[in-house]
């Protein structure tokens, strides 16, 4: 199915979604998957300009910090309880309210920062910190997190799908290898479907 039909097909609102995460760029194919607690969506699209503008996520192997302990992000579904960041700064578990997966090229590469603390994080370049700063633009010496980037790569990945997730809240932040990040998929980054989930759907309590 061609991506004018594909949107073609769904109701405005959906319609609307969609465009903002293909950004309105068709050249490297990309196929997007987003799971909310009703549905699940699939876009097939040819989707970025160059490999940075591929979907800005996480990678295979990240863990996320959860009242159940880290869990891979892969493993993450809708309405499993995650930490996050309320408006007063304070660290709370809340549901997680979207997840995506999506396809990146061979091609793709990501940022590696290593912390002077000994955390370490992997992610596409243009996924946003929690103080709206892109990842692809820290160099050694910036702060992340409370701590001193060490060093700074880009590193081949061939894991084939990126990653991310959209915790219930006031802030959509959370913390991913011990990093605490933004998310690409709230409303700030330009992503306008949202829905709260209510807690009688949680599938996992906190």
């Amino acid at each position: 199915m061609s991506e004018k039909k594909f949107l073609n097909g769904i109701n405005p609102e959906r319609r609307e979604f969609l465009e903002k995460v293909t950004k309105g760029a068709f050249i490297i194919p990309t196929v997007i998957s987003v799971m909310m607690l009703d549905q699940k969506l699939n876009l097939s699209t040819a989707n970025a300009q160059s490999n940075d503008a591929v979907p800005v996520c996480l990678s295979f192997g990240a863990m996320i910090s959860t009242p159940l302990g880290n869990i891979p992000v892969f493993a993450l579904k809708p309405g499993m309880p995650v930490y996050t960041i309320d408006a007063d700064g304070a660290r709370t578990a809340m549901p997680l309210e979207l997840v995506s997966k999506a396809s990146v090229p061979s091609t793709h590469t990501i940022c590696r920062l290593v912390l002077d603390d000994g955390r370490e994080v992997r992610v596409s370049a243009g996924h946003p910190t929690a103080d709206n700063r892109k990842i692809g633009d820290l160099v050694p010496g910036d702060i992340l997190d409370g701590a001193v980037v060490a060093s700074a790569d880009r590193v081949p990945y061939t894991a084939g799908f990126t990653y991310d997730l959209l915790p219930s809240g006031d802030t959509g932040y959370y913390w991913a290898d011990g990093v605490l990040m933004g998310s690409t998929l709230s409303p700030a980054f330009g992503f306008i479907v949202r829905r709260p989930v209510r807690e009688e759907e949680l599938s996992v309590n906190a």
